[in-house]
């Protein structure tokens, strides 16, 4: 009840100040911030992790050509 008491007064502010609220307009502003943040979050993980993926891979990378060398050498 308190919720809908808020968002009633919130969206009597607004009209006040010359916006008009709509419902689907918040929440789809709200999903894309919500959005933007989880993708800074990702390009942030990934830069603290390239140096250790990038040795990794290389690793990975290394291995598999021993593995193809034998398997090459075998035949």
């Amino acid at each position: 009840m308190n919720n809908s008491m808020n968002y009633v007064k919130q969206i009597k502010n607004a009209k006040r100040g010359g916006y008009t609220p709509t419902i689907a307009k918040d929440i789809n502003r709200h999903k894309v911030q919500k959005a933007i943040q989880l993708i800074n979050e990702w390009r942030r993980l990934a830069n603290e992790l390239k140096p250790q993926m990038q040795m990794e891979m290389a690793l990975t990378l290394e291995e598999c050509a021993q593995d193809l060398d034998q398997i090459l050498r075998s035949k």
